[in-house]
């Protein structure tokens, strides 16, 4: 019988070696969870029972580690997030992989992580360097703990909403619930856990480099799709419509006739290699979010 939650939530975290990190991560945070929470309620409806007694009610009550594991990756390959790559290997011809990579949902989920990563990398910094800019100072008076406190944890809120946006746009298995933490740990103790762990750390690094991160995703993919778009319909906007390829000091210029038509040929192979890139890319950060967003 195990003698202490710990040594339950050690044996759980060995029954699920090999597995996913995201998964082992909400697996134990669901054990720690469900145990905690059915000790206390066990202890208080039966006071003569010892927290030994309880402690074996509870863990009987949830499962035994080998059970919980094995539930967990049953679920999990119903819950495999819908852009995640396959297992498969892919055994078309190059040049099908290449072409086709314009019907790839990966590579599409990935070109939108890239526009809207913009957005979110700068709301991430801004907060992440206004909130340092705000906690510290007033940590020198008894008001500045609490607001550290929150400012610490809404560090660790946003890391989970980052890695569900990662998990729906590039596929990659993320952390689907927050890290649990005790309730009688009280607000001293959840701040020290919220300190001393390095998770909190790293997520907080992630928001700040997310933001050149997300200037450079968007300004390679916008400058990509706009030239590819511009070559491909070239053709008909300076053909029909009369729009000039270039204009510099009031000088129109337009392509010539022999490489008109070889430009829509141009631009069709850079928005496939765009596509490509975009998927690569997308797979990268999928991996580096993971380094930075999930306890080891």
């Amino acid at each position: 019988m195990y003698k202490s939650i710990e040594e339950f939530l050690s044996v759980l975290k060995r029954e699920l070696k090999g597995n996913d990190r995201a998964l082992i991560q909400d697996a134990l945070s669901d054990a720690e969870e469900h145990i905690r929470t059915a000790l206390e309620n066990i202890m208080n409806t039966k006071q003569e029972i010892t927290e030994e007694e309880a402690l074996s009610k509870a863990i009987e009550s949830y499962g035994y580690p080998s059970e919980i594991a094995a539930d967990y990756k049953k679920l999990d390959e119903y819950l495999t997030p819908m852009l995640a790559p396959s297992d498969k290997v892919d055994m078309r011809p190059w040049w099908k992989k290449f072409l086709l990579i314009i019907a790839d949902p990966r590579a599409w989920g990935a070109t939108l992580y890239m526009l809207i990563s913009i957005i979110t990398g700068i709301i991430y910094n801004t907060w992440v360097v206004c909130g340092l800019s705000v906690s510290l100072p007033l940590l020198i008076f008894i008001i500045g703990l609490p607001i550290a406190g929150f400012f610490l944890l809404s560090v660790r809120g946003i890391a989970l909403l980052e890695g569900r946006i990662v998990e729906a746009l590039l596929g990659m298995r993320m952390p689907r619930k927050p890290m649990f933490m005790s309730k009688d740990k009280g607000w001293w103790g959840k701040f020290k856990a919220l300190v001393s762990s390095g998770i909190t750390w790293k997520a907080m690094v992630y928001m700040i480099l997310q933001m050149p991160l997300g200037i450079l995703y968007f300004i390679l993919i916008v400058t990509l799709f706009t030239v590819s778009v511009a070559f491909i319909s070239s053709p008909v906007l300076e053909l029909i419509f009369g729009v000039p390829m270039m204009e510099v000091n009031g000088m129109e210029t337009y392509t010539n006739k022999w490489l008109l038509p070889l430009l829509p040929v141009a631009g069709a192979l850079l928005l496939l290699c765009t596509l490509h890139l975009a998927k690569l890319i997308g797979k990268l950060h999928g991996m580096f979010a993971k380094l930075m967003l999930v306890k080891k």
